[in-house]
């Protein structure tokens, strides 16, 4: 007997099948690579072609399951070039979007979910089964036996489930008592030159993403230098600055000029140190020439221990973003820069709140795969700065999506024509929120300093 589908499941569930395939799909398409297979942790998860409603949703997950084993092409360029989807890459587009921010462990839940409305959709197939048979008095004791080895195996799906959670109490105080013995180092704190910014909230915890906001010019750019050169000189930490403002010789020009006392005009521009120039005050450009060889030997240890990547991308779209992100987690970057957020161009098919949570769920699930801290910079509304207040969290543009999934916000606030500033700390899960630190910066280094330090 044929069961009539479309009438037989709530538009609800549809919908939420619907959804729930793409991104799993989507899922796969953005991140499957022969490194990090997203498929093998779909299919560990229980999921299988015979999962999918939607037609259309089965047969990508079949050409995926054709071009996993074979390693001549890339995955995806194997998937788009199926004659299949060469007319409809819009399709897969839309998939791969969906799923951006899902991969790993986001993935594996996906999976089990839709799952769980696979076995929904058998469960209540079967006993609409049972009632048109009865209702025509035929036998449906197969039927029955059916929906008994269905729920058997519900059963142990759902057994399987448990082992994720566990009380993790013997292994917290396992860690509790490692981490309370003398000469116990914690390497998931990144130290900051801020003491109480550290204090405060226990540093830039790695697997976590924080946001550093300020208003145009109030030196965002130059506080995240000041964390990587810190974090760089008091430890073996790796770093990267992704910028979507700066080139790569502003870039550097910046970080020289925030190592030695050189103003940024000269590396900016060296020509302005050609000796004929200097004739007048040999002596401050042989000054000048000392700071540069000293900046010279650091660089070069920087180098040789890669404590320090950079780049500056061209483009702006989000899946750049995150790949430029995730190749530097790949490289062993402990601390990662986004320089800043408010440059990406998302798509224009969302509003800019939700395009932002999709970002930073994304960011926030690389920073915990990949043991390492997200700070991202952000702009603020000009509201604060033209009422005269302090920011707040309601300032930074496209705040709900940033400020449920970031761990840490901090909130710079400099006097243009002065040299106070003050760092607010808006909001630190890891530690105390509220207060403000106040800093003093060094216009000729742009570089900040806690002032009562």
């Amino acid at each position: 007997m044929k069961i009539d589908l479309e009438n037989l499941f709530s538009p609800e569930l549809v919908e939420q099948t619907r959804t729930t395939e793409k991104y799993v799909l989507g899922g796969i398409l953005s991140h499957q690579s022969k490194e990090d297979d997203q498929l093998q942790k779909v299919f560990d998860a229980g999921l299988g072609p015979e999962d999918f409603f939607i037609p259309q949703h089965s047969s990508v997950m079949d050409a995926m399951l054709k071009y996993s084993s074979e390693d001549n092409r890339d995955f995806l360029e194997q998937i788009l070039s199926d004659a299949h989807y060469k007319e409809d890459l819009d399709y897969l587009t839309d998939l791969m979007d969906f799923g951006q921010s899902i991969r790993n462990e986001s993935l594996i839940a996906h999976a089990r979910a839709l799952k769980h409305l696979s076995f929904q959709r058998q469960e209540t197939t079967l006993i609409a089964e049972i009632f048109h048979h009865r209702k025509i008095n035929q036998d449906a004791s197969e039927i029955y036996d059916d929906l008994q080895r269905l729920r058997e195996e519900i059963k142990i799906f759902e057994r399987g489930e448990a082992e994720v959670f566990s009380s993790g109490l013997k292994e917290w105080w396992s860690d509790f008592n490692l981490r309370s013995k003398d000469g116990f180092t914690d390497d998931t704190e990144i130290k900051t030159h801020i003491p109480t910014l550290d204090d405060q909230t226990q540093g830039l915890r790695k697997t976590e993403v924080a946001v550093l906001a300020g208003s145009p010019g109030s030196g965002k750019t130059a506080l995240a230098l000041d964390f990587i050169l810190s974090a760089i000189s008091q430890t073996k930490l790796k770093t990267a600055f992704i910028s979507l403002e700066m080139d790569m010789a502003e870039i550097l020009s910046r970080v020289i000029n925030q190592l030695v006392d050189v103003p940024l005009k000269y590396l900016l521009d060296p020509s302005r140190l050609q000796p004929k120039k200097w004739s007048h005050n040999l002596k401050e450009l042989e000054r000048i020439n000392g700071e540069l060889k000293k900046a010279n030997e650091f660089t070069k240890t920087l180098q040789e221990e890669g404590a320090f990547q950079s780049v500056a991308l061209n483009s702006f779209r989000p899946e750049a973003v995150v790949r430029t992100v995730e190749r530097a987690a790949d490289a062993g970057a402990d601390l990662i820069v986004i320089d800043h957020l408010h440059r990406i161009l998302f798509s224009e098919q969302r509003n800019f709140t939700e395009n932002m949570t999709r970002l930073m769920i994304t960011l926030t699930e690389l920073a915990k795969s990949q043991r390492c801290h997200i700070l991202a910079l952000s702009q603020l509304n000009r509201e604060a700065t033209r009422e005269g207040r302090k920011p707040r969290l309601i300032d930074l543009k496209g705040s709900g999506g940033i400020e449920e999934n970031a761990s840490l916000v901090l909130m710079l606030n400099r006097n243009l024509e002065t040299k106070e500033a003050t760092l607010n700390i808006a909001k630190a899960r890891s530690g105390q929120a509220g207060q403000t630190i106040p800093l003093f910066f060094n216009p000729d280094r742009l570089v900040f300093v806690e002032a009562y330090h």
